[in-house]
């Protein structure tokens, strides 16, 4: 047995333990949620430095402050390395699935699945279909996680409005800001999202954890680009004060807004993506058709190699053709 088989069988070996992993939600590494405790000490630090090199400012004869260049200085020293940044990394959209993986077994169940459809598209199709076979272990993979993180969106974002708008309801009869929220959050299903993120909140209340840090991680695991304005919204009201019941007001019907352009948006294209699929089971019953009272010519075809290089040339047009049409058509949340 050549090193290279070994070597192939392994990574398949490692690879389909990785795939059982994220199939069966098994942990492998505990994940670790990001403290924002350091970004808001770090700004205090900047605030505190500005307020005191406030207070030792004295006017001089030219009108200059005196202690500028030491409030400039106190500056440089209080940068803030940016810790967090905006783009859906890998690792994130793994926290959003909740798949309690590193991005590490993610890759390596890539590779495994690649590998074992590699292995068997090499024993009867062509050097075009086994390059594109290298391809279906990221696609498929990729596919299975962005289809988990939309589903835990959709699961969210169909209590959100409504509960937004029963918090703006509450707190305008004068209940205050967690009372409200717990209320709004009990009037939901039990298998709700928002309902079991507000209680998660209430638990991190009810353990020590302070306000801002139980506030700030609302919703931390869903990709949902509202939560974050809610979070904003909350912390806001409760250092500086403000009527928080017209911001929220403003926030539901934002949310609602954008699900109706959401759901216009996916039954616009619609219809193009199940064309797509009409169109191609047309082609498989027209084929089976044809295998039944003309069975020869499926099989000659078969037989021929130039008849099975134009079969494989078909189906890579098809193949082709379905993932135009979802890239095309891919709305974004």
């Amino acid at each position: 047995m050549s090193l290279g088989l070994i070597i192939a069988i392994s990574l398949a070996f490692f690879g389909v333990l990785a795939a059982l992993a994220i199939l069966l939600d098994i942990p492998v590494i505990g994940t670790k949620r990001a403290s924002r405790s350091n970004i808001r000490t770090n700004m205090r630090n900047i605030v505190n430095a500005q307020r005191d090199m406030q207070r030792q400012f004295a006017a001089g004869s030219d009108g200059t402050f005196v202690g500028q260049n030491r409030l400039y200085d106190a500056a440089e020293e209080a940068k803030v390395q940016r810790l967090t940044d905006s783009r859906l990394t890998l690792a994130k959209k793994l926290k959003y699935a909740q798949w309690k993986i590193p991005p590490s077994v993610f890759y390596a169940a890539s590779a495994a699945t690649s590998l074992v459809v590699f292995g068997v598209v090499s024993m009867y199709f062509n050097i075009v279909m086994r390059i594109l076979a290298l391809l279906s272990g990221p696609l498929f993979w990729n596919w299975l996680l962005t289809l988990k993180v939309d589903k835990r969106f959709k699961a969210f974002d169909a209590d959100y409005p409504a509960f937004l708008m029963s918090v703006v309801g509450l707190l305008k009869t004068g209940m205050n800001t967690m009372a409200a929220l717990k209320s709004a959050a009990e009037g939901l299903e039990p298998g709700s999202m928002v309902r079991t993120e507000v209680e998660l909140m209430n638990e991190r209340l009810r353990f020590g954890v302070s306000e801002d840090a139980a506030i700030g991680a609302f919703g931390e695991d869903i990709f949902h680009p509202e939560i974050e304005l809610f979070v904003q919204a909350l912390l806001l009201s409760r250092q500086v004060g403000g009527n928080l019941s017209d911001t929220l007001e403003r926030l539901a019907k934002q949310v609602r807004k954008r699900q109706y352009f959401r759901n216009s948006a996916s039954a616009a294209v619609g219809m193009q993506r199940g064309s797509i699929w009409f169109i191609i089971v047309i082609l498989v019953l027209l084929e089976i058709y044809l295998f039944f009272i003309y069975p020869e010519a499926i099989k000659g075809a078969w037989a021929d190699d130039f008849g099975w290089q134009v079969w494989q040339f078909g189906m890579l047009a098809i193949l082709l053709g379905i993932f135009w049409v979802r890239q095309v058509t891919k709305i974004k949340i």
